[in-house]
């Protein structure tokens, strides 16, 4: 890029950490049209210089006025509540960091005039088919006289908002951001938008409605290709257009790929196939993440939800989906749409976490069928990292979610930021070979060591769960106090010299119960889906446990969880399931078994209750790889 973006880029190493969390937050209260006061914020627009206007934020309203300003300011013209000079501060703390703009609903003059324009970035409003209004934040790149560049469009996670510029959360934390941050640099126009009901768009936040939030897209694609006139296309004149987005933003390019034939590469991140199935597993509403996810969106977003969102989560707290809400789902789920897309249009690589406990990797398999069945060119990143629940799992610098910088996959490792910029040029710039070297399948064991296959492994070596009983409810509700004590001070288990089967295992009444099923005699991999067969017996009407796979390592002192992944099993009877999808390396002495929890924090209001009994047992398919030397990689390896 030419020099505006080099001294754009000392300007954000300069200030990389002054946009913090609490200035967003901050931003997005002061700008969301609560009923307590009005802010008149007056600005010079970059994007359209001829035109200057005072934007009135109105409670209840979305009025704009234009006036002549005298500077680049932002004045409080009125404030109705008696705290006034407070928010008065956080007006000015919060707008000194981000800016307060003027909203345009084109785009510059100067790119009708084809000459050379400077990389910039500014917001813009884009209408919708039903009259809504989008905030969306315009990143354009440098551009020479005559010259044009594809477009990514990209958007955020649920309850949150868009990369507003490049010192924001997005841009500095959030791992689809700082993709798309880079495209912009590496010269592609890129526009982030925020969802309806999110952020500073108007509409009601329907969870990717087909006939709303999907809709949405499309209508950015029509106004970027409207408005930015330098967006390049293929020698059918049709746009280069990506998008790239986690969550809910991946659920809504992969609801629109099948009917927006314009998307030519996709990169969805860490997002579901199977709406209601991923919320709530065999019927078990997966408490933990329903509640983080509808505090924070109601936080940031007020009264911007359907009613029907949370009116059900009430009804989730108390163990089930109700019907109604299972249908608004499964209109949501591109597993309902599976047989639509052979239509795609577009190359897609899927990035989703092993970690991952509100979509696990096993939604990304979902998808992955479903894609391929379009001849186009799929490929998964199976990282570690995505949606981890806070206070039981660790992530940094976001509360809640992570994927990690790199990742090693065969003899390779990846950076991760690079490689999304690699797929978009392969794929907009016509340079295959820019991405050779991402693999079609790479699962990665921890965040040092990942394996190359062909094939997502489903089952395998079968193994016979002994009766094995929970005697509480609660079994496993200390697990997440315990889980530091125990890699401190290794004071609950015992070191094991020469591990065997017997001497592991036993009933569960505070810890869950551990039944062993397998000694590794040397290096393997334990990677893919388990199977269980198996039945759950209970005087309980309606029982539900929690069934994970666990490794007490020969040089360790605890039972480790693999992968993070529980599954539910409810009510008695037989079960023939699928888990959550796990990955790990296995040393000689390793043992690993089968953990039975009857509480689990993952589904924290979902349980029977304390005084339960239940016992499971069954066969079950261990995904157990033998290590192959050119498949595995660790840290020590080249980087792409």
């Amino acid at each position: 890029m030419g020099g505006a973006i080099g001294s754009m880029d000392q300007n954000i190493r300069k200030q990389k950490y002054s946009f913090s969390l609490f200035s967003n937050i901050i931003f997005s209260f002061l700008t969301s049209t609560q009923p307590v006061f009005s802010l008149f914020c007056v600005h010079s627009n970059k994007a359209a210089p001829q035109t200057k206007t005072i934007t009135t934020l109105r409670a209840g309203t979305n009025s704009m006025a234009t006036q002549r300003p005298t500077d680049r300011a932002v004045r409080l013209i009125r404030i109705s509540l008696p705290t006034h000079r407070f928010l008065a501060a956080l007006c000015w703390a919060a707008f000194g960091l981000a800016g307060c703009s003027t909203i345009p609903t084109t785009g510059p003059a100067e790119l009708h005039a084809n000459g050379a324009i400077a990389a910039d970035y500014y917001d813009v409003a884009i209408t919708t088919h039903d009259g809504q209004s989008l905030r969306a934040t315009v990143f354009q790149p440098t551009l020479k006289p005559g010259q044009s560049a594809p477009m990514v469009l990209h958007s955020h996670g649920f309850g949150v908002f868009r990369m507003s510029a490049p010192i924001s959360v997005y841009g500095q934390m959030v791992f689809s951001g700082e993709a798309a941050l880079a495209a912009w640099r590496a010269g592609y126009w890129v526009v982030s938008y925020d969802q309806r009901g999110h952020g500073d768009s108007e509409g009601t936040n329907r969870l990717m409605s087909p006939q709303h939030e999907v809709r949405d897209l499309s209508t950015v694609i029509d106004w970027s290709l409207e408005n930015l006139v330098r967006i390049s296309r293929d020698q059918g004149h049709d746009p280069r257009v990506a998008t790239i987005g986690e969550s809910y933003s991946g659920g809504a390019m992969l609801l629109a790929a099948r009917v927006e034939p314009r998307i030519d590469a996709m990169i969805p991140i860490t997002t579901w196939f199977d709406f209601p199935g991923s919320l709530a597993p065999n019927q078990v509403p997966k408490s933990g993440w329903l509640s983080t996810l509808l505090l924070v969106s109601n936080t940031l977003n007020p009264g911007s939800m359907d009613p029907i969102i949370n009116n059900s989560y009430w009804q989730a707290r108390d163990g089930k989906l109700g019907p109604e809400i299972e249908a608004y789902l499964q209109a949501r789920s591109p597993k309902t749409y599976c047989n639509d897309y052979r239509q795609v249009q577009a190359d897609t690589l899927l990035i989703q976490g092993f970690r991952d406990v509100a979509f696990p990797l096993n939604e990304a398999l979902g998808n992955l069928e479903c894609l391929r069945q379009s001849g186009r060119d799929v490929r998964l990143i199976g990282t570690q990292g995505g949606h981890l629940l806070p206070f039981t799992q660790w992530s940094f610098p976001t509360p809640g979610y992570e994927v990690e910088a790199e990742v090693h996959c065969g003899e390779h490792t990846l950076e991760l930021v690079p490689m999304v910029v690699s797929w978009l040029d392969a794929k907009l710039r016509d340079r295959p070979e820019a991405a050779a070297h991402i693999p079609a399948l790479c699962l990665t064991q921890d965040y040092d060591r990942g394996i190359v296959l062909e094939h997502f492994p489903r089952g395998g070596p079968s193994f016979s769960i002994a009766p094995t009983r929970i005697h509480s409810g609660f079994t496993g509700f200390f697990e997440s106090p315990l889980w530091p004590v125990e890699r401190f001070f290794g004071w609950f288990t015992p070191r094991a010299r020469n591990p065997q089967l017997d001497g592991h295992g036993g009933d569960g009444t505070l810890r869950p119960a551990f039944t062993p099923l397998y000694v590794a005699k040397s290096e393997t991999d334990l990677v893919g889906i388990p199977l269980f067969q198996g039945h759950l017996a209970s005087p309980e009407p309606d029982p539900m446990v929690f069934l994970g796979i666990a490794v007490k390592r020969a040089r360790g002192r605890y039972y480790e969880l693999i992968s993070d992944q529980v599954t539910p099993l409810r009510g008695v009877g037989d079960h023939n399931v699928e888990l959550m999808a796990i990955s790990t390396h296995l040393e000689a002495g390793d043992v690993v078994g089968s953990w039975l929890f009857g509480y689990h924090n993952q589904y924290r209001f979902s349980h029977t209750g304390w005084l339960m009994e239940a016992t499971v047992e069954g066969l079950i398919q261990l995904p157990l790889q033998q290590k192959n030397p050119k498949l595995i990689s660790s840290r020590n390896q080249m980087k792409h």
